[in-house]
């Protein structure tokens, strides 16, 4: 007999269970690019160099048009504005597939197509971030974010061991048709959400750069959002330098290579970590996101600092899951913070200006700095520059206001 859901229950309602299948089966998509785009790149040009600079475009478009995204997604339909960018990303990335069709693929395209897909992405990216809240209300913000983001670890686990399978025996850029079909399907479900998720709103200036200007007073104003993005912008830099450098170092320290099922384990393991991470959030409530951030990423540090020097896969493939649970255990727990205490009308540019400074700024720079590295001292210079990093941001993260927040929530706070 099937249990009887409860009405307070997220899973009761038919809008958040429409939400969250348009993520989840988005994201499906978006792991198989994740995985055969460094493939694809790689394999036409055998360059770390230009691997890294995969990478980096796509946190790029976070730096070039994160400000502007997030105040229009303040401005708009939520809905409608996330819906147009799902459509639009599907014909952008079915141009891979079919330039392959045509023998006319080059590496210059699959660059291109990487960061138009991932600008698209940003005001997607925007809207989705009011979108939360205004759907599941703010008591509930911790619980969505975990929901979404542990169901989609499921995927990260399973697909990359059958995309690294799959590229022994079709080309990489065949996958990337799945991908924008997943596009489509997000768009279908998102229109089929009957209630709003935009909510009240205060009467807007006239011009959009006071928008941009407001939201980024508020998130400097505000003392520990602002601390948690400068060390967002120093940790994503370690993370976009790993990442990007994971295919070569694979190649070239590990032994493992394009075809080798154990590439695919490999970013399976990372996944594994994280749903690992997403698990933990019933246990973590009754502390401050703030320190569970500081703590999953000083483990970080230390996985990282150690992931360059074992040639073992088996060892290496045991700090990759490591390090994706406290990664995901600090997204998630930086994140909810961030969405907490910023009003509504104002959820679009706050989060946009910290994403824009940590993963538009740190993470292209890292991927471009440890691929620059790695193409003239090797892949596991590169990576050991990226764990460097983050011990230093570590340690001047603990130094600073951060390490002094409360260790606990509030008993008012906790919410079970």
């Amino acid at each position: 007999m099937l249990r009887q859901l409860s009405p307070d229950s997220l899973w009761a309602d038919g809008d958040w269970r429409r939400y969250w299948a348009s993520r989840v089966v988005s994201y499906f998509g978006g792991v198989i690019t994740f995985v055969a785009a460094p493939v694809l790149v790689y394999a036409l040009s055998g360059s770390p160099l230009l691997t890294g600079i995969a990478t980096a475009t796509e946190g790029l478009p976070y730096l070039l048009f994160g400000l502007i995204a997030g105040a229009l997604s303040d401005r708009v339909n939520r809905r409608r504005l996330m819906v147009s960018c799902d459509l639009v990303n599907a014909a952008i990335l079915a141009t891979i597939p079919v330039a392959a069709a045509m023998d006319r693929l080059s590496i210059a395209q699959v660059l291109v197509v990487g960061f138009v897909s991932s600008s698209v992405f940003v005001f997607f990216d925007a809207a989705n971030f009011g979108a939360v809240p205004a759907l599941v209300g703010r008591e509930r913000i911790g619980l969505a974010n975990s929901a979404v983001w542990g169901s989609t670890q499921i995927f990260d686990i399973l697909v990359p061991g059958l995309v690294g399978a799959a590229v022994a025996v079709i080309s990489p850029a065949s996958l990337y048709w799945i991908n924008a079909f997943t596009f489509l399907a997000s768009a279908a479900l998102l229109r089929g959400i009957r209630r709003s998720m935009t909510g009240d709103r205060a009467d807007l200036p006239h011009r959009l750069r006071d928008d941009v200007l407001t939201g980024v007073r508020w998130l400097w104003a505000h003392p520990t959002l602002r601390a948690l993005t400068i060390f967002g912008t120093a940790t994503t830099f370690a993370f976009g330098g790993v990442i990007g450098q994971l295919v070569p170092f694979a190649d070239q320290v590990v032994g493992i290579h394009q075809g080798d099922a154990r590439l695919g384990a490999i970013f399976a393991a990372f996944s594994l970590g994280g749903l690992v991470g997403t698990l933990t959030h019933r246990w973590l409530k009754p502390y401050a996101p703030v320190r569970i951030s500081l703590v999953a990423l000083s483990f970080a540090a230390f996985f990282l600092l150690l992931l360059p020097w074992p040639h073992d896969w088996r060892v290496t493939l045991v700090l990759i899951f490591l390090v994706g649970v406290v990664d995901l255990v600090s997204i998630i727990n930086v994140i909810t913070y961030r969405q907490e205490e910023t009003p509504e009308d104002m959820q679009g540019r706050v989060n946009t200006t910290a994403r824009m400074l940590s993963w538009g700024l740190g993470s292209p720079i890292g991927a471009f700095v440890c691929g620059l590295v790695a193409g003239r001292y090797g892949s596991q210079a590169g990576v050991l520059v990226a764990g460097l990093v983050m011990a230093a941001a570590t340690v001047v993260a603990w130094s600073s206001s951060l390490g002094r927040v409360p260790a606990r929530r509030p008993a008012a706070d906790v919410v079970l």
